[in-house]
């Protein structure tokens, strides 16, 4: 007992507990919650970065503009300065009087170059003092040659001693070819990035023809003249705007929006350190997981409770259980439980009813089990009594003893049907198979199913049995080709059990002088124990037999829930 008790113990282990099957649950209906989750933090993600990428092309869009426009004033003063009448008559002295006052208050200076590039005069020194020569690309001589103003890319101010941007027009004087630069600090353009407000840990950059910084919102006076990194050469190799990923002068990872202007051909990008672009990401992840954790332990924490609840109402139905083990009666559920667990105490309750009134009917069915053997003794009684009883003591008992053999076969065969079935009832195509024996292929059989009870099975397989017996010493059987046919039906009228047997194909029937054994166990059967009625019609052509027995309706064990 303790083995079994030890051995039931370890299965429900594998099986697993409600507390567990509970949390299991909770697991698995968070489980879609967090999968639903991160596919939208992953939407909001790509959402984020495609709106964050687009600010920052704008960014740079707005940044480029106002450089262009910064630009076009310094085209402006230049070619406004081309138009002076001192400049034209050649009076250099007076020119640079009057550009002096020109560029007053503004953050550069003018400068004018002969056709090799000698400086005539430069704001930034007095009239008269000696000046270097100014070197000129080939952009810049075709430009002027084509009278076009002219935006350098970044130069080193030979006067000035800084970088700077000279914009160039072409002018005449006195027939001779020179060049009138308004020339402004690189760093000035740093203006543009305070003007236009960029976001905090963003940085933008002014990039010339020759790919080298020009001025930065960040850093400038160290990295003014840089050369870009390599995945920004190539990038504008290809395209004029987009977005890379790359790294910074200052060696940090950054992703950048970048757009080239068609007025200067410079470049404008704004780049964004990665680790402030997943600043956001991290921040949701965060908190998104942190909220997955707290529903998480809520749930583990309320499965847990009602685990408990019902852990408890499961421990009162195995108290239940064995209180109906030991066939004592269940009081009614206490009110306020789980209706599942009440509807079970109920069926327990039930049961335990149940129970004593089947312990009640097993007395009787014991006594109906120890009369039929009774009868079944009686009977083997009769057929051993008719099966000897005329049989000498000095003759051979081998044919007496094989006619009781068959007939107690026929009996075991209904007694099997019944067994298999409980002694509830037995199938009447199915017990006049089991009856028939060797004889049952030469027996053409129809008829609807019909549940014999026990008691009528036990006597229809003696009749049937003696039937054919008769038939095979003196009917259709008999002969080569005779046959039997056997028919039954439920009579609509009584709801009698009807069946006929008729012997085809046998040799000539006469009436016998005498009823033997067999007439009479028939007769016996369907009459006295089965309350029927039973003719026999000993045509010349064949016997026909015909019955009719009530069938008693089925008693089923039933429960009231």
């Amino acid at each position: 007992m303790e083995r079994l008790d030890r051995e039931e113990t370890a299965r429900r282990r594998r099986v697993g507990s409600v507390r567990g099957r509970l949390i299991l649950l909770t697991v698995s209906l968070m489980a879609p919650a967090l999968l639903s989750m991160g596919f939208l933090l992953a939407q909001a993600d790509r959402e984020s970065r495609g709106q964050l990428y687009q600010q920052m092309v704008t960014t740079a869009r707005a940044l480029s503009g106002a450089v262009d426009r910064q630009a076009a004033v310094g085209v402006s003063v230049a070619e406004t300065l081309a138009t002076d009448q001192a400049l034209i008559n050649g009076d250099w002295a007076a020119f640079h009087a009057r550009a002096l006052r020109a560029v007053e208050g503004r953050h550069g200076w003018v400068v004018v170059a002969d056709a090799d590039g000698q400086q005539i005069l430069n704001t930034l020194r007095p009239y008269g003092a000696p000046l270097p020569r100014s070197n000129r690309t080939r952009e810049e001589e075709s430009a002027y040659g084509a009278g076009r103003s002219k935006i350098s890319d970044l130069l080193n101010g030979a006067v000035a001693g800084r970088p700077v941007i000279g914009v160039g027009t072409r002018i005449m004087v006195k027939g001779k070819f020179y060049v009138l630069y308004y020339v402004v600090d690189a760093a000035s353009f740093t203006s543009v990035f305070r003007q236009q407000r960029v976001p905090d840990r963003w940085f933008a950059t002014l990039i010339d023809n020759n790919l080298r910084v020009i001025a930065r919102s960040r850093q400038n006076e160290r990295f003014t003249g840089a050369i870009v990194s390599k995945e920004m050469r190539e990038s504008l190799a290809h395209s004029t705007e987009g977005f890379l990923k790359t790294v910074s002068l200052e060696g940090e990872p950054t992703v950048v929006a970048y757009t080239r202007s068609p007025q200067t051909g410079w470049t404008l990008s704004v780049a964004l350190p990665r680790s402030a672009q997943g600043d956001a990401m991290n921040r949701s992840v965060v908190i998104g997981s942190g909220v997955f954790l707290l529903l998480l332990v809520l749930g583990i924490g309320l499965s847990l409770a009602y685990a408990r609840r019902i852990n408890d109402e499961i421990r009162s139905l195995v108290r239940d259980a064995g209180a109906i083990g030991r066939g004592e009666s269940l009081p009614a559920a206490p009110p306020g439980g789980l209706e599942e667990i009440a509807a079970v105490h109920t069926a327990l309750r039930h049961a335990s009813r149940e129970l004593a009134a089947r312990q009640e009917r097993q007395g009787v069915m014991i006594n109906e089990l120890n009369h039929r053997v009774k009868n079944t003794l009686a009977t083997v009684q009769a057929l051993a009594r008719q099966s000897f009883a005329k049989a000498p003591l000095s003759k051979d008992w081998s044919a007496p003893l094989d006619v009781f053999t068959e007939r107690l076969i026929a009996l075991s065969g209904a007694h099997d049907l019944l067994t298999r079935t409980g002694w509830r009832e037995a199938d009447m195509g199915q017990l006049i198979t089991a009856s028939l024996g060797a004889h049952v292929d030469r027996v053409t059989r129809e008829g609807p199913e019909v549940a014999l009870p026990p008691h009528t099975a036990v006597g229809l397989s003696m009749v049937f049995h003696e039937l054919a017996t008769n038939s095979v010493k003196y009917g259709a059987l008999s002969a080569p080709g005779g046959r039997v046919e056997l028919t039954w039906r439920r009579d609509p009228v009584t709801d009698n059990l009807v069946f006929v047997w008729r012997d085809i194909g046998g040799p000539p029937v006469q009436p016998p002088a005498l009823p033997g054994f067999g007439t009479r166990l028939i007769e016996n059967s369907i009459r006295r124990e089965q309350k029927g009625q039973a003719r026999f019609d000993f045509r010349p052509d064949g016997l026909v037999f015909e019955a009719s027995l009530p069938l008693p309706e089925a008693v089923r064990w039933s429960n009231s829930f």
